[in-house]
C-alpha cells in the first residue's frame, strides 16, 4: 500500500467531518492526488482500517488533534513535505 493509499484510508477512517476540515487545509495539488484515492474506497476491511490507524499514531497522530496538527502527521508520511512534492520526487526516479 503507498502513502497516498494509506491517507486515502486514515481519512476515511477518521469520519467525514474530521476528514473535511483537513482536506480544506490542504494545497490544490495535494486535494486531487488524494480525492482519487478516496473515490477507489469501496470498503475497508477492519484489519486495514486498524493497521493504518497505528502506524498513524506511531506517527504521532491523537485524536484530540486539531486539523492543522494531523495534517502535520499525515505530511510526515511524506517527509514532512506536501504530498505533491514527494510524489513528483518519486515519478522522476
Amino acid at each position: 500500500m503507498n502513502s497516498l493509499q494509506k491517507v486515502a484510508i486514515f481519512l476515511f477512517s477518521i469520519g467525514f467531518e474530521k476528514a473535511s476540515s483537513i482536506l480544506a487545509l490542504m494545497d490544490n495539488n495535494e486535494i486531487k492526488m488524494i480525492v482519487p484515492e478516496i473515490q477507489k474506497l469501496i470498503t475497508v476491511s477492519q484489519e486495514t482500517q486498524q493497521s493504518t490507524w497505528a502506524e498513524f499514531e506511531e506517527l504521532g497522530y491523537k485524536e484530540n488533534m486539531k486539523s492543522s496538527e494531523a495534517l502535520s502527521v499525515i505530511r510526515l508520511l511524506f517527509n514532512g513535505s506536501s504530498m505533491n512534492d514527494k510524489v513528483r520526487r518519486n515519478s522522476f526516479r
